[in-house]
């Protein structure tokens, strides 16, 4: 393989590289052989760049129809849970008149005590919960037929 010769404080070596792993090289000095381990430099643990992305320049969309905006609710409404949980108390009953933001139940969901409100005023139609029912998110609580 490589041979190279060495001078150290006046003395001469003549080392031949033997073999080279990736960390480990077997190196002959002056005949005798010496099992050497290489440590990362500087420059070899550098991290490498971090490659940019080129993304193309978003542009808005012409010919699509906007959304309508929203109209007053027609019919009755129906209240959902708004996550899984359990209904602790339900604080109206079949026939009671609420106003919008009036507490309809309060139900336990992930171990905090949350109020259901009225979206809208008018008459509770249906009350389709109960105390210590398990509901999942989306289940309809309570049904209200608008004033």
């Amino acid at each position: 393989m490589n041979t190279y010769k060495f001078k150290i404080y006046g003395h001469e070596f003549e080392t031949r590289v033997i073999r080279r792993d990736e960390d480990e090289v077997v190196v002959s000095v002056n005949g005798q052989e010496y099992k050497a381990y290489l440590e990362p430099t500087k420059r070899s643990m550098r991290a490498k760049p971090t490659p940019k992305m080129a993304r193309p320049a978003a542009v808005p969309s012409e010919g699509l129809k906007k959304t309508a905006p929203p109209t007053e609710a027609k019919g009755a409404g129906a209240v959902k849970a708004p996550l899984p949980g359990l209904i602790l108390k339900v604080l109206v009953k079949e026939g009671d008149t609420v106003k919008s933001g009036d507490p309809l139940c309060i139900m336990e969901a992930m171990k905090m005590e949350n109020t259901v409100a009225a979206p809208m005023g008018g008459t509770i139609a249906k009350v389709s919960t109960a105390e210590g029912q398990s509901v999942l998110e989306g289940a309809e609580l309570v049904l209200i037929n608008p004033a």
